[in-house]
């Protein structure tokens, strides 16, 4: 429903764990037509210049390297309204979860699955200036518009060790995340860490909407952990879950309440269609309800601190 196509695809429910996956993976040009040309994370679109300076106060202030006039007043905006103004895109609250974790400017970071590399080049904007991305999607080598190295590759062949090694919702992605998770472990150098962010089935937004959950995304997201298969996971490979980051927004009901009605994410008046259903009033009641969520731990997308056990 992303595209509208209303193909259909069976998954199937862990009975250990109530981990989602796919029944049957897709591969080579039958999965390649479901990441078209102009798919969002690959096609990295120059943002006006107050735009990215707006986000750089907000990055700034959330890794307290500054921005605290300006940056802490967008900071207190609603995510979901900050994806509006531009200074929150598809990177998600993982700045603020990164401002967590005592990074050095100089660590050393890999973002595996990073299509053009928009996150990479904000953490560049703000300082960090040992940045690399990795995607086997990717046409070929290359950089980002602020000289991050990019390299077409999986987890598996990439060189080096690394401070820290994100996912950021592209794990949920790979037809085997425990493979990927365990090639990530090898790389990480002593004390680093793994941060993965993904959707996850233990969720309240899972349990209401089911197949017209927005975060299911089929066929494209192939294996989509709850938190205790997240656990299991990490644990198989030598790694344990030290701290978990909800950062759901009002996009898991909008979005599941258009797919209900047969309206794609990517229909050109998708916002006019879901204001003219229901209204300011009932979208900032989800805000509301997205944040309790969060809260609670029962938003549908989480990030997931991994440390070596």
């Amino acid at each position: 429903m992303q595209f509208g196509t209303q193909e259909l695809f069976q998954y199937y429910c862990c009975a250990v764990c109530d981990t989602l996956q796919i029944v049957d993976l897709l591969e080579s040009e039958e999965l390649e037509r479901h990441y078209p040309i102009d798919y969002y994370s690959y096609n990295v679109s120059t943002r006006p210049r107050i735009r990215r300076w707006l986000a750089t106060q907000q990055d700034r202030f959330e890794l307290q390297m500054g921005g605290r006039l300006v940056g802490a007043v967008i900071a207190a905006v609603p995510h979901s309204i900050r994806t509006v103004i531009g200074t929150h895109d598809a990177s998600g609250d993982v700045v603020r979860m990164l401002g967590q974790l005592s990074l050095e400017r100089d660590a050393r970071i890999l973002d595996v699955g990073c299509g053009g590399g928009a996150l990479l080049d904000r953490l560049a904007r703000v300082g960090f200036n040992n940045l690399f991305g990795a995607d086997p999607l990717l046409a070929g080598d290359g950089e980002t518009p602020e000289g991050v190295p990019l390299m077409k590759r999986y987890m598996s062949d990439v060189p080096g060790e690394f401070d820290l090694i994100m996912f950021n919702h592209s794990l949920e992605h790979v037809p085997d995340p425990v493979a990927t998770i365990k090639a990530a472990y090898e790389k990480l150098a002593d004390g680093g860490i793994c941060l993965v962010r993904l959707p996850t089935t233990s969720s309240e937004a899972w349990e209401i909407y089911g197949a017209d959950w927005i975060s299911a995304d089929a066929p494209r997201h192939t294996v989509i952990p709850s938190r205790s298969g997240m656990a299991l996971a990490a644990e198989t490979v030598g790694l344990r879950v030290e701290k978990t980051f909800d950062d759901s927004t009002f996009l898991q009901f909008i979005g599941s309440e258009a797919y209900r009605h047969d309206i794609a994410l990517t229909d050109p008046r998708f916002l006019p269609k879901v204001l003219r259903m229901f209204g300011w009033k009932k979208i900032w009641n989800w805000q509301r309800r997205a944040e309790r969520l969060n809260g609670q731990g029962r938003g549908d997308c989480a990030g997931f601190v991994l440390r070596a056990k």
